[in-house]
């Protein structure tokens, strides 16, 4: 059904053409990711069980110019603050070396067997790269998610998504490390809040990409698979009301593109809605 989909939409854009797969990935964001994966080696030593890609690079559907690597990495033990502190450090200088990069640690027991709702030992992305980079010259202030560790539904769609198709940067295949995870529980990791979405979260180049995320929560409900943000795009396109079909298509142009392109508040509170009330029915 998804390839209909393309085929009717392919008037928006020949973007896919240009969405690419962790074997089709330029030297240079291989050698990054390479990079992310040989910090943890140094730093964690013994302690690192996997290091795994998840996101639009194991959906196929990454776009170099707009998408973020996304990593879940595995541990056997607790971090102390010093070694994050130190993988902190390499992270600040890798990230955006092309590609911006979202990472987060969890340990081995926390997976195998799965506990919901998730709990991390390390974060790192963009939103916390200010606060890290302070932790990292102030040791009095306190950055939460390098200072504990704590809970993060998000985990759960990171490894539901390995599962289904993450790529293996170092470690074992993912059915050796992690534990199934149920659609009831993928489901309540995804949905949990929604009523609280804000496509402003973040900085205002995720706005394209929020509104792509809030349809892929709902094609989840409606298809039982993890769609990449292009896929899900074209799903929205598909399943919103007329007057609203102009915004995915928008969206698109601008995370996918890089066209500049206009999104109505009105709009897009209209559409906010309409997809939160789908998916809490």
């Amino acid at each position: 059904r998804q390839y209909i989909i393309i085929e009717k939409y392919c008037e928006i854009g020949d973007f896919m053409n240009y969405l690419l797969s962790y074997e089709a990935l330029p030297p240079e964001i291989k050698a990054q990711l390479t990079r992310i994966t040989e910090s943890w080696k140094t730093h964690a030593g013994e302690s690192l069980v996997g290091v795994y890609l998840h996101g639009s690079v194991a959906l196929g559907a990454f776009q170099p110019a707009s998408g973020d690597l996304d990593v879940l990495v595995v541990v056997k033990d607790a971090l102390t603050i010093e070694t994050k502190l130190k993988i902190a450090q390499d992270l600040l200088e890798i990230d955006g070396c092309p590609c911006p990069v979202e990472l987060s640690a969890v340990k081995l027991c926390d997976v195998q067997p799965w506990r919901t709702p998730g709990n991390c030992v390390f974060h790192y992305s963009d939103f916390w790269s200010e606060r890290i980079a302070q932790r990292l010259h102030d040791p009095d202030f306190n950055c939460y998610v390098l200072d504990r560790e704590f809970p993060d539904a998000d985990v759960t769609s990171y490894i539901k998504l390995i599962l289904q198709c993450g790529v293996t940067l170092y470690g074992p295949p993912p059915k050796e490390i992690f534990s199934e995870i149920s659609d009831e529980d993928f489901w309540q990791g995804i949905s949990a809040d929604v009523e609280n979405y804000d496509f402003h979260s973040y900085k205002p180049r995720y706005l394209a990409s929020n509104v792509l995320i809030l349809g892929r929560i709902l094609s989840f409900k409606k298809e039982r698979r993890i769609l990449s943000k292009y896929e899900a795009g074209l799903w929205i396109i598909e399943n919103v009301p007329q007057s609203l079909k102009y915004l995915p298509e928008r969206a698109m142009k601008i995370w996918f593109e890089g066209e500049a392109l206009d999104l109505p508040e009105d709009d897009l509170e209209k559409l906010r809605k309409y997809l939160i009330a789908e998916i809490q029915k």
